[in-house]
């Protein structure tokens, strides 16, 4: 049995819409002044499984019941990007660290979902969607999904559904309490089975639209882009980047990558990351600020075995990247380097000896460092 200690909860409004029914002086003052503490103290006088306290509390209440958390460590609240939902979200962080709640957490982080508001459509699909896909993965990141429960219960519908898909696709068993049902029932995550290809070959592709960074829609040249991207209209500009699903697709990919990793990337060279080679065009490694530093850190991956910088311009700022080699050999990928300012190009040299273990190479530099 897997031991779980980390609840992700998603968050509706269901209890301040209950609270403000209630015929209570006090209770209504403590919601005028948005006394967080006072109104925690009042949810604590009523028995969690009452329908006054909202699905959150009710849910969670249930997950705790049914023993689908081994211990209580950390309850992270995602919110809504709204008024009502960054209060709600203080009221339970105040509720679960009380000392007088029997099913206290010892650690309550409430995050906003930045674009999940009702007040634009638009924003909700392109923006906020994508930010509860950011939110979970970072948490698997962070965490591991062997510890995570989501609870699904609270929010908008379209964010229970997408959690709900998040969950199956990070191997993470998500729970719901259906609004006629006494307890929470566990959906527990089903094996997918994945192609990692498309992926790699496209993982620069892939890392471009996660910074919304592409100057061409994919699409016109692979169909298979169709509906992970999304072209986002701001402050005049089209930017290209992920649609929400996509932006599970791609961090499903990278969960799977990780679990890989070992599998399908090179074998570690002999030598040490302080024997390896870094040679620089201008013999100066001085040059551009940061940029040794960043080489060095480079060098400390087992299946690096040296590198070269081959092109250095000042007045060229660009995003760190990484792709296959101009001269195409396997063993051999182009990186990029920038201050803001100024770039410096260069080849990694691996012990990659197929074009499968060269996207393997760039997958994980990518993952790595090309995220600036």
């Amino acid at each position: 049995m897997r031991y779980r200690d980390v609840l992700i909860c998603t968050v509706g409004t269901s209890l301040l819409g209950n609270l403000q029914k209630i015929d209570n002086e006090r209770l209504s003052r403590d919601l005028q002044n948005h006394n967080h503490v006072g109104l925690a103290l009042h949810l604590l006088q009523v028995s969690p499984d009452d329908r006054l306290l909202g699905a959150e509390i009710n849910s969670i209440t249930s997950i705790i019941r049914h023993n689908l958390l081994q211990d209580r460590r950390q309850l992270i609240l995602l919110i809504s990007d709204t008024a009502d939902g960054t209060f709600i979200g203080q009221v339970l962080r105040q509720y679960y660290e009380h000392a007088k709640n029997p099913y206290r957490f010892r650690q309550v982080n409430v995050q906003t979902l930045e674009g999940l508001t009702d007040t634009a459509a638009q924003r909700f699909r392109t923006e906020g969607l994508r930010s509860l896909v950011r939110a979970i993965a970072k948490v698997v990141r962070l965490e591991t999904s062997e510890r995570l429960v989501i609870n699904a219960t609270g929010g908008y519908k379209a964010q229970i559904s997408f959690a709900g898909m998040i969950g199956q696709a990070l191997e993470i068993p998500v729970c719901y309490l259906f609004e006629k049902f006494s307890e929470v029932i566990e959906l527990p995550p089903q094996p997918i089975a994945l192609d990692l290809s498309f992926w790699l070959e496209n993982v620069e592709t892939f890392f471009a639209l996660d910074q919304n960074e592409l100057a061409e829609n994919p699409t016109s040249h692979d169909e298979k882009f169709a509906s992970l991207v999304d072209e986002i209209s701001t402050n005049g500009q089209t930017l290209i980047g992920f649609s929400a699903v996509g932006q599970l697709f791609h961090e499903t990919y990278q969960h799977w990558f990780a679990k890989q990793r070992l599998n399908i990337l090179p074998p570690s060279t002999a030598i040490p990351p302080e024997k390896k080679d870094i040679s620089y065009e201008d013999s100066n490694p001085g040059r551009l600020r940061g940029l040794q530093g960043f080489l060095e850190k480079i060098c400390q991956l087992p299946y690096v075995t040296r590198i070269n910088t081959f092109y250095y311009n000042r007045d060229l700022p660009l995003k760190p990247y990484f792709r296959p080699a101009a001269q195409g050999d396997p063993a051999s990928v182009e990186g990029g380097y920038s201050d803001g300012k100024a770039t410096t190009k260069f080849n990694i040299f691996t012990t990659a000896t197929t074009p499968a273990q060269q996207r393997a190479v760039i997958a994980d530099l990518c993952g790595r460092f090309g995220k600036g």
